[in-house]
């Protein structure tokens, strides 16, 4: 909803008079702007009385001011036959609490006259005000005390004992003191020895007065002592006092001073007495302790009251003074303001006194502290839980930033990093400026017009000031009551769009007090606008004519203008229109007093009668930024949109002889100053979406300096996703390069060196090849080159785009010089046939050459393999991946699962024991599997298929499983595998699975093979890191189990039963269907891609 408020109440909200630092939302248009009013407290009520304010010296209003438990009340106080308005005057209750006493204080009646002091009693029950003064008493009388001003009078409830001391009365400062008993006779005492006006006396519990502060015949009074007089002894007495630490209060008179439990006077305000234009004001505290006469001028949070003298104040509870209204110079307040003891704070409500203290409790800080060692626990254990990651996490970060290219010296590349900081530094440097400057930037406004026919008409609030009600004498019927006539230049009636407004709802107060207030309010609907065009219109201008006694040449009409829905008028009056009011409730009030105390500025206009004036006016939609973050951003703004009007006034002088001619007093016209549509638009200076061009203009500069520093270095057509992705999300960019760039013997470019001798770790096996071999690499390897060139680094558009012109241009060609009736075997071959390759065999768009790569390693790269390891105990001859075993998501153990068996060929059988291992334990159990083949068997000779035939196929097998490797071990025995397994990752904490059928775990329990030692002995290291996953073949092996469990127990092996169609395949039974050529029945036994290779290359036949 838009909420915002006009510009000028804005203005008169910071000029205010109402600071209002106690919220009294519901009382704020019903405090009176007061000072010198008389107070006196009854339980947790103020009672004032009389007062005066901007535009009289005295008044009789009276009134009740009570402390609740979340605010104040604030009432008229009924009463009968009250006295003459006065100011300056002292009150207080009655110990029966049945009476407010009135005395002395300044009328129109008493002001620069002798007269003795004037009493009055209000009675509580009858609600009526008794005159307790002789007024024909002698001033030579005894007894006889003056009427006076800026007094005290300080009541003891005890004795019923009133105290009158020191004032003025214009002429004469008195020292005198006299003592007022129940029945007002008074008695003289012993005078001060300084007379005092403008002073407080403050009655402690042992009886005695206390005067503070006050005007001296010397000037102020001094802080550094204090008057006391003992009415036990009759007697005065100076009594010095101390500052905490040396600090005194303000010397000040027309102060607050109350008197709480513990003998404390705490005063409040006051002022310096000087001449009006030099005199100053005071709002601090001060705290005066009669046990030990020392001063305490407290530090006090919170917002404190204006500078003030003349206010009214008490303890209304134990804890809080209350501190109203008062003035400084011409300035008046209508606000509450509460100080709160015990926290030493000015309050805003009730609920704040009870805010907590600012230190931190022991508890607190010991929790905080056992908080912090457990973090710090916890971040060390996952330190040292994830420590491996972190290591690989550490260098993978420093081969990201350290990158010396091939023969680059260490210090070019030391010298590109500290420049790389370097421009780092300046660049979020500029950056941190550029943030800055858009959360720092200042709103600016733009105007926008829009040219348009009609204009919407303002409402128009007309107030007659010092109008009668009606003329003496009726002319031409018209009985001279106060009223406006509307009327547009074409004709058009509008007067039945004015309304008079009710003055006992609220009525406005001029300064000028001229007499009574009457107030009209024109206020058109939606429909009625202005037009600049003549023709069938409502016109272009609005003609008031306004009407009043025409006798009364001293009165004034003040006029003020509004947009419709800020008119605080329609909310104040009830209009009832269907035109919304945007203003809120606090708006409405602070608009109320300041029409109250005569602070509008804004669009406000004073017309004399008998005048002729003109008002131009423009109606602005204003759209102010909002306070959000998102305005920081630079696009699509949060704005509340508020109307506002700017106006040009001029009046001409009055004109003598008006009245001869017209009835009236006066016109106004008011028209359009601009026939547009206007908006204010509120746009920050500098936004974030500005200082994207700045800071993509540095880094672009950084860049370009930085290359031209240190050379250009090619980008990675991986992004942070790519390169930083673990787990599933790395397994399937990885799979994706491994399914699409299959890789031969021939290398990875740009990796692997052309040929093994220019590989510097294998420069001693040169190795022997035909020029075919090393021809087919060059040609495989380039393959590879164009492949990774065109997904990751070139645009092949140029290139098909090269070949469509080629074949467009031998298509022209064949069809202009092939002879019409003869058909040549060339003519049979399509257009588009290419010298090397057919039109099928081009390389799909998106594809690229990955169907030209359906092979793994050659035989000549696994024979290499398999030449270079001969003498090592174990070695790799495929690898899924270059960090095989370990991949991402290892944690501390690897548990690599093994498939050991002579592969002879690998049947279904081999691949239905890997798929039934891996589904038997959770996913992800494991991290890499291994086929493994032994070259060197216990009890059998390698026959049938060569071992670089078994390793080709065992790859073939291994290409379906993830994180796959082949190896080949030269030993038989699984005690001596692990170990060598093991042995060639000393750095990995591996978890060894061996895979095994029935016959294979009978011969590795076999204790013949492990003689002289006990076979306990033996394999007990070896079940103790490793575990046994054996496929049983059937029923009738329970005692082989039996005794395995007693011996061994069953904690490493795990036993898993087969699918029965696949228990009973072999590799004796694929060899035998291979050699009777049964190949029907093969394919049930052996994958397709076995049978494909050993058909191939002949194997077993």
């Amino acid at each position: 909803m838009k909420s915002s408020i006009l510009f000028f109440t804005v203005f008169l909200s910071t000029i205010q008079s109402v600071y209002g630092y106690f919220y009294l939302s519901n009382l704020a248009n019903s405090l009176p702007f007061k000072g010198m009013m008389a107070s006196a407290r009854l339980n947790n009520s103020l009672y004032l009385f009389g007062g005066e304010n901007a535009t009289s010296h005295y008044s009789s209003d009276f009134y009740k001011l009570t402390q609740t438990s979340d605010g104040f009340t604030w009432s008229i106080v009924p009463q009968k036959n009250s006295p003459a308005g006065t100011a300056a005057s002292q009150a207080y209750i009655t110990s029966d609490q049945q009476n407010f006493v009135l005395l002395g204080g300044m009328s129109s009646a008493t002001v620069g006259k002798i007269a003795p002091l004037q009493i009055y009693t209000y009675n509580f029950a009858s609600q009526s005000w008794t005159l307790q003064t002789n007024q024909n008493q002698s001033a030579d009388a005894t007894g006889f005390v003056y009427n006076r001003e800026a007094f005290s009078a300080t009541y003891d409830s005890s004795s019923q004992t009133t105290y009158i001391f020191g004032g003025d009365n214009t002429s004469t400062v008195f020292n005198t003191l006299h003592k007022l008993d129940s029945n007002f006779q008074a008695t003289a005492l012993t005078s001060a020895p300084e007379a005092r006006f403008g002073h407080t006396a403050s009655i402690l519990s042992s009886g005695k007065l206390v005067v503070i502060g006050g005007v001296a015949s010397y000037g102020l009074a001094a802080m550094k002592q204090v008057m006391v007089y003992d009415p036990s002894s009759n007697s005065w007495a100076y009594q010095n006092t101390n500052g905490m630490n040396g600090v005194y209060p303000s010397s000040t008179a027309d102060h607050v001073a109350v008197v709480n439990s513990q003998d404390q006077i705490i005063i409040f305000g006051g002022d310096s007495r000087a001449v009006m234009r030099n005199r100053q004001y005071l709002n601090t505290i001060a705290i005066l302790d009669t046990k030990t006469w020392t001063w305490t001028v407290p530090t006090i949070n919170g917002i404190p009251p204006a500078r003030r003298a003349f206010a009214v104040g008490g303890l209304l509870d134990d804890s809080h003074l209350t501190v109203a209204f008062g003035g400084a110079l011409n300035d008046y307040y209508n606000d509450v303001n509460v100080y709160d003891i015990k926290s030493n704070a000015w309050l805003q409500s009730f609920d704040s006194s009870s805010s907590s203290s600012s230190s931190v409790s022991k508890g607190v800080i010991a929790g905080v502290t056992v908080a912090g060692v457990v973090l710090l626990l916890i971040i060390l254990f996952l330190l040292w839980k994830f420590q491996r990651y972190l290591r690989w996490l550490i260098a993978r970060i420093h081969n990201d930033i350290w990158k010396p290219r091939t023969g680059e010296p260490v210090w070019a590349e030391t010298s590109r990093l500290v420049s790389q900081v370097f421009f780092l530094f300046i660049f979020i440097m500029f950056l941190y400026f550029v943030i800055r400057q858009a959360v720092d930037s200042p709103n600016v406004t733009q105007r926008i017009e829009s040219a348009s026919a009609t204009v919407e008409v303002p409402d128009v609030r007309f107030c007659f000031d010092g109008f009668p009600s009606q003329s003496a004498t009726t002319i031409n019927g018209d009985n001279g009551a106060p009223g406006v006539a509307c009327m547009t230049d074409n004709g058009y009636s509008c007067t039945s769009f004015v309304q008079q407004l009710d003055m006992s709802v609220f009525q406005p107060t001029f300064s000028d007090s001229l007499g009574a207030v009457t107030c009209f309010l024109f206020r058109a609907p939606d429909s009625f606008k202005l037009t600049s065009t003549s023709g069938a219109n409502n016109g272009s201008r609005l003609l008031f004519t306004m009407f009043g006694d025409l006798q009364t040449t001293y009165g004034r009409i003040h006029l003020s203008v509004y947009p419709k829905n800020m008119d605080p008028n329609a909310k104040v009056y009830n209009t009832n229109d269907s035109i919304p009011v945007y203003l809120s409730q606090a708006d409405v009030l602070n608009w109320q007093t300041a029409e109250r105390n005569d602070l509008q500025s804004e669009n406000v206009f004073t017309i004399q009668p008998s005048t002729y004036s003109a008002l131009s006016y423009d109606i602005v939609d204003h759209r102010y930024l909002q306070s959000v973050g998102w305005n920081y951003v630079g696009f699509l703004p949060i704005t509340n949109s508020t109307p506002e009007i700017e106006s040009n006034f001029r009046s001409e002088a009055p004109n003598p002889n008006y009245t001869i001619t017209h009835t009236d007093l006066g016109l106004v016209a008011i028209y359009p100053s601009t026939w547009a549509t206007l908006v204010d638009r509120e746009v920050k200076m500098y936004t974030l979406v500005n200082a994207l061009g700045f800071v993509g203009g540095i880094f672009g500069m950084l860049i370009a300096v930085q290359a031209w520093l240190f050379g250009f270095r090619p980008r990675s057509p991986w992004g942070v996703v790519h390169r930083w992705s673990t787990g599933s999300r790395k397994q399937s960019l990885l799979s994706g390069l491994q399914s699409k760039f299959k890789t031969t013997d021939s290398g990875i470019p740009l990796v692997h060196p052309v040929h093994h001798r220019f590989s510097t770790n294998e420069f001693h096996n040169l190795g022997q090849e035909t020029e075919a071999q090393r021809v087919s690499r060059v040609e495989e390897r380039m393959q590879v080159l164009e492949l990774l060139f065109k997904a990751y680094y070139v645009d092949d558009e140029v290139f098909r785009s090269l070949d469509n012109a080629n074949s467009t241009t031998k298509d022209n060609s064949n069809s202009n010089n092939a002879p019409h009736a003869i058909t040549t075997p060339s003519t049979l071959a399509p257009s588009t046939s290419n010298p090397f390759f057919g039109s099928s065999e081009k390389v799909p768009k998106a594809d690229g050459f990955s169907h030209m790569f359906n092979e793994r390693q050659s035989q000549g790269n696994i024979a290499n393999a398999i030449e270079t390891n001969a003498t090592k105990e174990f070695y790799l001859t495929f690898k899924s991946s270059e960090t095989w075993p370990l991949q991402p998501t290892t944690k501390e153990i690897c548990r690599v699962l093994i498939l050991d068996s002579s592969f002879n060929p690998p049947t279904k059988a081999h691949t239905s024991l890997l798929k039934t291992s891996l589904a038997h334990y959770p996913k992800n159990h494991f991290d890499a599997t291994l086929l493994l083949l032994s070259t060197k068997n216990v009890d059998k000779q390698l026959t049938g298929a060569s071992v670089l035939q078994r390793v080709e196929m065992m790859q073939l097998t291994a290409v379906d499983y993830p994180h796959a490797a082949v190896g080949l071990t030269t030993h038989g025995k699984f005690v001596d595998k692990a170990r060598c397994i093991q042995g060639c990752y000393p750095d990995i904490p591996l978890e060894l699975y061996f895979i095994m059928g029935y016959d294979t775990i009978t011969r590795l329990l076999d204790p013949k093979y492990y003689l002289p030692l006990p076979l306990i002995d033996a394999l007990g290291p070896f079940l103790s890191q490793c575990h046994l996953i054996c496929a049983d073949r059937g029923k009738g092996k329970d005692a082989f189990w039996e005794k395995v469990s007693k011996e061994f127990g069953m904690n490493s092996i795990q036993r898993i039963k087969l699918d029965p169609a696949c228990a009973r395949l072999s590799s004796t039974m694929a060899r035998k269907m291979i050699q009777e050529g049964d190949k029907a029945s093969l394919r049930d036994v052996l994958c397709d891609s076995i049978i494909e290779f050993i058909d191939k290359n002949h194997v077993y036949i």
